[in-house]
């Protein structure tokens, strides 16, 4: 191999290094959007139960109040 072939070769892959870099970036900024979005749907999926809840509380207090009047 002569020089300049071995210093293709090495700009050949530090290219393919930078490019392989460059993917590892992309997808752990991939990953850190995937993480909040996780988070922000487990947060309204929290609300929602406590809607719920809040709503059976009532639906109780309905009733204990209907038959307290009767």
């Amino acid at each position: 191999m002569t020089s300049s072939q071995i210093s293709q070769a090495k700009s050949e892959l530090n290219a393919e290094l930078d490019s392989l870099r460059n993917s590892l970036k992309n997808k752990d900024e991939e990953i850190g959007n995937l993480k909040s979005e996780i988070s922000s749907l487990q947060t309204l999926v929290e609300i929602e139960k406590l809607k719920v809840d809040l709503a059976n509380l009532k639906a109780l207090v309905a009733k204990e109040s209907a038959k307290k009047k009767k």
